[in-house]
Parts: structure tokens; C-alpha cells; sequence
């Protein structure tokens, strides 16, 4: 949703004013408003995914339908205390460890937390440090909003699931038939076994 604002910048030509009887221009200016709204619903979705991750590492479908329901597309379409909500649920995910290193306002840049491995540096050597763990927060949501806009391109091009009707089904698996028969025909030898292939494809291709 948009609203407009008029903003006086100047003389010109343009609008004139009835008082002081000289053009004024004015600067027209749109404004984005926000209208996703953090429920209670969502927080538990994004909560239980959290628990769920730890143990399957696999994106929860239910929270993904939510997140769409209520128009979510990226961490910024929230502001406030319910971006922050987002992010302290996201953060379940995480050891308690890091979890605390997270809100520790008197943290070091040497602090470091463990993953669910035990590990406090990166395979590349970094330290697992408050900005570290903030950071896969925000990853993370980016990866969330990433599975959002897969989902909704593929409803679009009605989905790589979605079952095929029976003539189509059939058109496909000729398809199949003649492609594997012409590769077929290209490696025998027998002559006799080379005329059936023909006549097999012939037949296939008499098919409407």
C-alpha cells in the first residue's frame, strides 16, 4: 500500500499561491507502508521450524504457507519489535550458547558460542563470534524468503508435481518410445531385428 504526501520546495512554474500570488512547485513524494503483521500463529510456526531444524535440517512447509498467507517476503518487511521477534525465533535454532552470545550486549568480538557440533570456528578458520550467529540469522531469513519465491514460481508454471492428464501423459511416454527406439536402431546389426525397430517406430509415429 502507498500513501502520497505533498512537500513545498520552491518557486516555479507550477501552482500558485492565492496569498502571495508567486508559482510554487511542489515535490510529490510516495511512501511505502507496511502492512505485514507478525501473529502469534507465525511466531509458532517459526518457533517449532526451529525445533524441527535442529533434528531434520528441513524447512517446515506449514511455516512457508503461513509466511505467504500474510504476505512475508524478506526480513525488512517487518520493523521494530516484530523484525526482532522474527529473529529471536529464528534464533531457537542455534546451541543456547549462542543464543546467549546473541543478546549479549557486553560481547567481544573474541566471545565465541558452539554449534550444535561443538565447534566454535568456522571450517575456514573464523571465530563463531556474536556477528557470526547474527549473521546466520539474516542468511538464514534470506534462505526462508528464497524458498518463499521458489514456491510461488512454481505455482505459477503449475508446479514440477502436478499431475498430467492422461493424453498428455500418453504424448510424453511415446516420446520416450520413439527416442529409445531410434537409439536402438542405430546400434543393432541384425538386419532383421533393425526392420522390426522400423516397422516399431513406424506404428509409434502413426499414433495422433
Amino acid at each position: 500500500m502507498y500513501v502520497t504526501s505533498l512537500t513545498k520546495v520552491g518557486y516555479g512554474g507550477g501552482v500558485w499561491s492565492s496569498q502571495w500570488l508567486t508559482p510554487l512547485y511542489y515535490r510529490v513524494t510516495c511512501y511505502h507502508v507496511l502492512n505485514v503483521v507478525l501473529c502469534d500463529r507465525t511466531l509458532h510456526l517459526v518457533r517449532e521450524d526451529s525445533k524441527g531444524f535442529k533434528a531434520s535440517q528441513k524447512r517446515s512447509v506449514a511455516l512457508i504457507d503461513q509466511l505467504i498467507k500474510i504476505g512475508w517476503t524478506k526480513e525488512s518487511d517487518l520493523k521494530g519489535d516484530d523484525r526482532q521477534a522474527l529473529r529471536d525465533a529464528f534464533a531457537l535454532r542455534f546451541t543456547p550458547e549462542a543464543i546467549k552470545l546473541i543478546n549479549n550486549k557486553n560481547a567481544k568480538g573474541h566471545d565465541t558460542a558452539p554449534d550444535q557440533n561443538g565447534c566454535h570456528f568456522t571450517t575456514g578458520g573464523k571465530p563463531k563470534n556474536q556477528a557470526h550467529w547474527k549473521g546466520q540469522i539474516t542468511s538464514g531469513l534470506n534462505k526462508l524468503a528464497k524458498s518463499i519465491e521458489n514456491r510461488k514460481v512454481k505455482q505459477a508454471s503449475g508446479g514440477a508435481n502436478t499431475p498430467r492428464d492422461i493424453f498428455t501423459r500418453v504424448k510424453d511416454e511415446i516420446a520416450k518410445l520413439k527416442t529409445a527406439v531410434k537409439r536402438e536402431i542405430e546400434k543393432v546389426d541384425d538386419f532383421d531385428k533393425q526392420e522390426q525397430l522400423e516397422n516399431t517406430l513406424e506404428l509409434l509415429k502413426a499414433i495422433k
